[in-house]
């Protein structure tokens, strides 16, 4: 079984009428390719921005890295 890692997704894209945007998801995944599917997911199923995130599917940069794991006390 694949262990599950967490990872920080930085999602830029430039509005039409609000110009440039930023949104930082948290997200998990076997890897950083599922991880960013699950960011991507949830980023355009949110409804509550929507007409913030309208632009969005035209371009989109994405910045993933995995999470460093903090030592056990």
């Amino acid at each position: 079984m694949p262990s599950m890692h967490r990872y920080r997704c930085l999602i830029h894209w430039t509005h039409r009428k609000w110009g440039p945007q930023t949104e930082k998801l948290a997200a998990e995944g076997s890897s950083i390719r599922r991880a960013i599917n699950a960011a991507l997911l949830g980023f355009f199923s949110d409804s509550s921005n929507r007409e913030r995130r309208r632009d969005a599917h035209a371009s989109v940069e994405i910045k993933c890295w995995r999470e460093k794991k903090l030592p056990a006390r």
